[in-house]
Order: C-alpha cells, then structure tokens, then sequence
C-alpha cells in the first residue's frame, strides 16, 4: 500500500510540476500521449492505493478479525479488476481524448479477442463468479467433488478460492488445486450444508443362516455405544438394514451420523466398524464362506441355549475365572433369557435392586436424573455389559435409569438365583466384594493404593454379607 501511494504522489508531482513545454522540449513530438500517459497511470496508482486500504482495513481488519470470516480471494481480486477497469476507463474516456463511442469499439474489439485467446480462464472466472454469488460452498466446507477428468470422487475441505481455481485440503493433509469449471460442471457434495450431523455408513457381512433378527440387534447395539465417540451423532439415531442377501451371505448396512467438521469420514467408518468387529467376534457370528467347501451348517440351537449362556456368565468380570463348572452349570439353570422391546425399563433410578442384566444383544440408553435438571444420558450399554450389578451385589438402590434403546435379549440373574450360589461356595463373596471394590475405586478415579481397594473391600463384603445374609444362615 505505501509503494503505491509513493507512485501515486509521483506521477502527481510530476503533472504538477512539469510543463507542456518542458515535455516538448525534452521528447518533442510526443508531449501530448506522455502527458496523457501521466494521468491515466496516476488514477490507475490511486486506484490500486485504495484497493490496498480496502484489503486492510476491510477484507483483512475488519471481516478478519473482528467478524473471523474469510473473505474468498476471487472477491477481493474481483474488487482490485473493478478498481482498476475504472480508472482506464475515465482516463482514457476523460484524459485521453477519446469519445465514448471509440472508446466502446476498442474495449469490445479487445473483449472478443481476448475472450477466443483465454476461453478456459473465462470459464473458470465465471464459475468462480457463479460459486460466490450463489454460496454453493464457501471457506471451510467439506465437499465431494465427483468427474470423470478426476478418477475416483475427491473429498476435502475447501481451503482456498481463486477467481479461477478452488483448493480443497484433502485427508492426507495434501492440497489439491481444482479449476472452477469442473465445480460448476459436475456434481459437488456439500458435506457442511446445512449445517449438523451427516449419514454416513458401513457394510457388514453374516453367514446367511443367522436369524436376522439377531444380527440386527447386535450391530445396532454396538453402533449406538459406537456413537457417543466424539465427533459421531448420537442423534439422529443410528440403524442397521438387511441390504442385500445372497447364497452365501447377508449384506447388512450400518448407518449413523457424525459432525463433517470434527471427524473425516476415514476415522469415523474405522470407529464404527471396530466396535462392530468386536460383538462378531465376541458373539462368534460365522462369516459368509468364500470359497467352494464342504461346511457343517452354524449350531444355532448352541448358540440359542445353555451354551450361550455359559459362555456370557465367563464373560462378566464378576464371575470370569471365578466359577467351577458345577457352580456355572447351576447359575446357568437359575438364569432367565428374555426378550425387551424397545423402550421398555429394565430398572429405574430409586428403586430396589432384585436382579442384575447381562446384555446378550441390543444396547440400553443408562440416565441419571438429578435434582432440578431433566434426565441426561450418561452412558450406552451394549452386547456383553452387565445393569444393575452393583446395586444387586450390596443393595443399594438403582443408581441409574436403564432403558431399551432396541429391541434387547437380556439375560436376568436374580438376588435368590445368587443367593443359591453363595450356599453352595460361601468363598466367591470376598471374590466379589474384591472385583466391586477396584471397579468402584477406578470409576470415582479415587485413589489406587491397595489400602483404599481393602477399605472399600471390607465396605462392600460388610454389606454383601447383610444383603445376602439368608445364604449364610
């Protein structure tokens, strides 16, 4: 800005200064197109000294850094072409002698020839003018740009736009420079419009022989306690469809929303589909099989029964390396599998603790209501976690509000079907006040110095003891 305004007041000394006839005498015969000269390159300086103000105090001062919203580069050199094309216009209109009518007929002249000599760059000029003034995507959306001159689908956020070229960031971190022509010319995916959460999802595969029903609720399980990750959406809802079936397989299609502006969709698929992973593997779901072989269909009737029962109790922290295979058999009959439907109470916060729920498939939405606030999810329980453990184990009251989020099988262990099991091996108590107590202590991030785990040990064996004093009697 200040070499401008040192030109500018230049030029103007020198018209000032110098007479017509001092210009004669020093280049006779050209006094008259040097002076002219003079003037015109005089507005052109202060045109280009007010554009320089504007970018500071406007463009960069004010929008910057007061209002924090960038201002697209295509506008701002559009601003400095206005500028300028003004100051040749009245200079060569004004200053140079030249009546509007030649002066119209030489700018069209020059028009159509520089429009047959820069077509492309005319092009993208106006698709830029195009991107602006309809706000298809400004700074800092994400997008999806799809054409054939790009390959595959490009997705980005924009980082930059040029009257003839728009930038996008790309997840690697790479910056990729796009001609404006191709945005206006193909179709673009605004991630970022309007503003929140978008769908996105991932494709899973079962062996066909699995009841869907099944299925369906495990992986909906896993991606509600996958969404409370941050950048997912926790609403709208996650969903799980039956997309394709084949002879082999069954196609089903995970959907959920995430925050474009917090996670790429890389990340965000790689969350999720982990998660899902985990209850396949945890569950043993067969995959499809791949390649022409003789197989024995999946035990089903196992899977349903004893088996699966048994195999759910190993899994609970409490009782994992704890039961003999006779006290597992026997908790194993006392046990009772059942069905939830969505949006049916498992228990409520306040009351009485009668048995605890070890989550088979599906997923519960855990609450806390607290006084003068309204309900607020704290927590996502899913395939393989247990409600209602604590509470049942010392008799306190339900300190949380559990509630089908899905359609859940569940399976529910009694305060007597406990009871029978502390008869017949009084010993596993103290096993379970020492598994609660280190589990109560990591939750409340207390202290983890063993004098703090005994302490809340003998706590909690003390009221386990009360609680289940009929097994002891």
């Amino acid at each position: 800005m200040i070499a401008w305004a040192i030109i500018a007041a230049l030029l103007f000394a020198a018209q000032s200064s110098w007479s017509h006839a001092e210009i004669t005498a020093w280049f006779p015969g050209y006094a008259d197109s040097i002076s002219r000269a003079i003037s015109v390159a005089l507005l052109v300086a202060l045109a280009l000294t007010l554009d320089r103000i504007l970018r500071r105090a406007y463009w960069h001062g004010y929008l910057k850094r007061r209002r924090n919203r960038d201002t697209p580069a295509l506008i701002q050199d559009l601003v400095t072409i206005v500028l300028v094309g003004l100051a040749l216009g009245v200079g060569l209109w004004q200053l140079a002698g030249l009546s509007f009518t030649s002066l119209a007929a030489v700018l069209a002249g020059s028009a159509a020839g520089l429009g047959f000599a820069f077509q492309p760059v005319i092009l993208d000029l106006f698709s830029g003018l195009s991107i602006n003034f309809e706000g298809s995507y400004i700074i800092g959306d994400w997008l999806t740009i799809y054409s054939q001159d790009l390959g595959t689908p490009l997705y980005g956020r924009v980082s930059g736009i040029t009257w003839r070229s728009t930038f996008l960031t790309l997840e690697n971190g790479t910056r990729l420079m796009i001609p404006n022509h191709l945005a206006t010319a193909n179709p673009v995916m605004n991630h970022s419009r309007p503003s929140g959460a978008k769908q996105m999802s991932v494709e899973v595969s079962v062996d066909v022989r699995v009841p869907a029903d099944r299925v369906i609720d495990m992986l909906l399980g896993e991606a509600f306690k996958a969404v409370r990750q941050p950048g997912l959406a926790r609403s709208p809802e996650p969903e799980v469809l039956l997309k394709t079936v084949t002879s082999d397989a069954a196609v089903y299609e995970v959907r959920f929303y995430a925050y474009p502006d917090r996670i790429t969709p890389v990340p965000a698929k790689s969350i999720v589909l982990r998660a899902l992973q985990d209850v396949l593997m945890q569950n043993e779901l067969p995959l499809p099989v791949t390649q022409v072989e003789m197989t024995q269909p999946p035990d089903l009737e196992f899977t349903l029964g004893a088996g699966e029962i048994q195999d759910a109790l190993r899994r609970v922290g409490l009782f994992r390396n704890a039961l003999s295979q006779e006290d597992l058999e026997g908790l194993t009959k006392r046990c009772k599998p059942s069905e939830v439907p969505r949006g049916a109470v498992l228990m409520r916060q306040g009351e009485a603790p009668a048995s605890m729920f070890i989550i088979l498939e599906g997923a519960a939405s855990v609450s806390l209501i607290e006084a003068g606030r309204e309900p607020h999810e704290v927590a996502i329980s899913a395939t393989g976690d247990v409600a209602g453990e604590m509470s049942l184990m010392t008799g306190a009251p339900r300190s949380a509000t559990v509630t089908a989020l899905t359609r859940m099988r569940v399976l529910e262990i009694t305060k007597d079907a406990i009871e029978d099991l502390l008869r017949r091996t009084p010993e596993l108590l103290e096993r379970f006040s020492h598994v609660l107590a280190k589990r109560q202590a990591e939750n409340q991030a207390a202290s983890q110095s063993r004098a703090a785990i005994r302490a809340a040990e003998g706590d909690l064996l003390a009221r386990m003891k009360a609680f289940f004093s009929r097994a002891f009697g």
